[in-house]
């Protein structure tokens, strides 16, 4: 049969046959039969916590899936679950809004016939109390702490309404205002590292649900002052002129060494020593200063180029960003053109890289050393990002321009010398011009020879021997 007259024939037969209603011949509707699984009878559950209702529905006239259900409570009414049954008739409907008290919850399935089943369960939906609870475990009425000692504070909360770990826990002083705010883990325990000031704190702790409700709970706690505290045990504290209450060797009463450090506490580092800095500008010989008689010279002046003094005593005088240094470009493919965007200043050629060595910032494409802007070769492949832009050049808009190397479309004359013979007018592509990178075929100049000037309807034309309609690849620049 002819290939039209088939698809005409099968699209008669599908138009006949399709009434656009669906006959289930030789069924007889029962009811949909509906089990509920669990939970069980008179089982109990604390409000707000969720409750899994499975259940197994079947039909002898539509699949499970097809079914309608409700799930509804004789206390709450319609129950709003969006849960279907699947292919087997499985079907699960999660709740944690029940209400308190004893529920008689009924599933109703309604098959497309108009048939009806249903199954029910009674739960107990035990009442909890609105507000959270908190209790302080630390710290306890005989806990002290010293001025700025992280100390660990501690309480416990719960809630019958949220997730424990969702519950905000603010703790906060009457002297530094908040202290943190921050979250219980799993067993309710939340804590924070605090660091408070010296004197007598009222802390308060409180704990909020998203219902709105909260719990507070309160102690005094007691802050040392670190400043009376001899901490390292020299016979001096912070209020006696004890510069490092944590050094022992440090005090008003000990010896100057050349370590760095103000030992005396007077106020001046390592004074009388080779350690001291005696141009003032903060580095003495041990910190790396190498001309400890001239400010300028120190390890973090600048570097100036070309005035003969390592300036900030590194061991070189090539450095990044110095006075006077000069802009070189990245030449990372040696074609002795720099890539625009990458540039770094310095007294030298070279840089970070080595490659920081061309003062001109007019290589388009720094990965290639056949892209610059004196190319005048063409290319079958790209440059290596899909562009064929070997000669960088742009428009008046500054958008790269691509230049193909052929863009003649080639033609044959059929009328040659004798009968069946063809000569070529025009050497140049066989069809339309192809893409950069792409092949197509070319026609060249040739002798004439016969056989005919076009194959499947395109031109070429021919040699002694055969054609010379031949594949070529577009190049472009």
């Amino acid at each position: 049969m002819h290939k039209a007259s088939m698809i005409w024939t099968s699209l008669l037969l599908t138009m006949g046959c399709d009434t656009g209603t669906e006959v289930k011949i030789g069924t007889t509707n029962t009811p949909p039969t509906v089990t509920i699984l669990s939970p069980g009878e008179g089982e109990q559950f604390d409000e707000y916590m969720t409750v899994h209702f499975q259940a197994k529905v079947s039909d002898s006239y539509d699949s499970p899936d097809e079914l309608t259900v409700f799930w509804g409570s004789d206390l709450q009414g319609d129950l709003e679950s969006q849960a279907l049954p699947d292919s087997q008739g499985n079907l699960l409907f999660s709740t944690a809004n029940l209400e308190p008290g004893v529920h008689v919850v009924t599933l109703t399935a309604l098959d497309t016939d108009g048939g009806q089943g249903q199954a029910s369960v009674s739960v107990e939906v035990i009442d909890q109390p609105e507000d959270p609870t908190i209790e302080i475990l630390q710290p306890t009425g005989a806990d002290t702490t010293i001025e700025n000692t992280p100390f660990t504070l501690m309480v416990e909360v719960w809630d019958a309404r949220d997730d424990i770990e969702s519950l905000p826990v603010l703790m906060s002083s009457d002297l530094d205002g908040e202290i943190c705010q921050t979250s219980p883990a799993e067993n309710g325990m939340a804590e924070c590292d605090a660091l408070l000031s010296a004197g007598t704190h009222l802390l308060e702790f409180t704990v909020s649900n998203s219902s709105g409700f909260d719990a507070a709970a309160t102690t005094y706690f007691e802050v040392i002052s670190e400043l009376d505290i001899d901490d390292d045990g020299d016979g001096f504290t912070e209020n006696q002129n004890d510069c490092d209450d944590n050094d022992p060797t440090v005090s008003p009463s000990a010896p100057e060494v050349e370590n760095s450090i103000d030992d005396n506490c007077n106020g001046t580092v390592d004074e009388g020593t080779n350690a001291y800095d005696d141009d003032g500008d903060g580095f003495s010989e041990n910190d790396g200063d190498c001309n400890d008689t001239t400010i300028a010279i120190n390890p973090d002046a600048i570097e100036i180029c070309g005035n003969g003094i390592d300036d900030n005593c590194n061991g070189d005088q090539n450095e990044l960003n110095a006075v006077d240094c000069v802009t070189y470009y990245r030449d990372s493919d040696g074609d002795n053109y720099g890539d625009a965007l990458i540039s770094e200043c310095w007294c030298q050629p070279g840089g970070t890289t080595g490659d920081f060595d061309v003062t001109n910032n007019t290589d388009c494409y720094d990965a290639n050393a056949d892209v610059n802007p004196t190319q005048q070769a063409y290319f079958a492949f790209d440059r290596g990002d899909g562009s064929f832009n070997y000669d960088c050049s742009v428009d008046s808009n500054g958008n790269p321009t691509i230049q193909q190397e052929s863009t003649i479309v080639g033609s044959c004359n059929s009328w040659g010398s004798s009968v069946g013979d063809c000569t070529m007018n025009t050497a140049g592509w066989g069809s339309s011009i192809p893409s950069c990178g792409s092949s197509a075929s070319y026609i060249h100049d040739n002798d004439s020879c016969s056989g005919g000037c076009e194959v499947f309807g395109v031109p070429f034309c021919c040699e002694i021997g055969g054609p010379s309609y031949t594949p070529e690849v577009q190049r472009c620049r």
